[in-house]
């Protein structure tokens, strides 16, 4: 879990002052260069960009401390944000958060939440959702799998409600990741054909190389703040040079 203590666990942590320092390499150099001379992806470079822009040298300081929001503030600023046309990081950081995962998780609850409310039999006349076919929800789960799993983001991309693509991606995990999930069985629907065989391992292959996507990402990150700590430690980069 991402939280206060997990940040403050860290044994080696970037200053603000080194951060600000690759932001104004990276304004010089460009963000790719910056990024390969100083072993720090590209994505960091520019989140620490962002936060700068938004929160200013306080918001780079690792002991930066999150504000805490209740259940009401969390959805008011999920359903801001469905309705704004920001990227989810850049949205994130602007109003007060370090990034895109926090918000992230929020969007999650609050999809969760909405769909208690459909099983509960109350409804939430913005939550609109359309007519797909077996192959529309197969590329709108290979590709909500490619964006991290952001459901707002697959919503709005193929303009399908929340909760239908929360509950695809359910059924698609829930069944083991076996793509004749994503089916319309109900019994009033008209009956979709069954893959052949060749089909069915093409379908299977393709939702397969977008898991395997996300998992060698995950992979490279974890593996690069690694050696990123292990480096900082190392070089003496992580003495806070602001605010002993």
């Amino acid at each position: 879990m991402l939280g206060g203590h997990f940040h403050m666990g860290r044994k080696s942590k970037y200053s603000a002052d080194f951060k600000l320092m690759i932001i104004h390499e990276a304004e010089t150099l460009g963000i790719t260069r910056t990024s390969r001379l100083y072993s720090i992806s590209d994505h960091t470079i520019r989140t620490w960009k962002l936060i700068y822009k938004y929160q200013g040298i306080q918001g780079l300081e690792p002991t930066h401390s999150n504000n805490t929001y209740s259940r009401e503030s969390k959805a008011s600023l999920v359903e801001e944000y469905q309705k704004s046309d920001e990227k989810l990081e850049e949205f994130a950081i602007s109003h007060g958060l370090r990034g895109r995962t926090q918000l992230s998780q929020w969007i999650m609850r609050y999809n969760e939440s909405i769909l208690e409310d459909h099983r509960s039999g109350k409804r939430d006349s913005g939550m609109k959702g359309r007519k797909t076919t077996f192959d529309e929800r197969l590329e709108i789960i290979e590709q909500l799998i490619r964006h991290d799993v952001d459901y707002n983001w697959a919503a709005e991309h193929y303009n399908v409600s929340y909760n239908q693509v929360y509950g695809w991606y359910r059924k698609y995990t829930g069944s083991g990741n076996n793509p004749e999930s994503l089916r319309d069985r109900r019994g009033k629907a008209k009956p979709e054909s069954e893959l052949t065989e060749m089909d069915r391992l093409k379908r299977e292959n393709k939702l397969l190389e977008a898991r395997l996507h996300q998992q060698e990402m995950e992979i490279a990150f974890a593996k690069k703040f690694v050696e990123i700590s292990n480096r900082e430690a190392k070089k003496g980069l992580g003495r806070r040079l602001s605010g002993n």
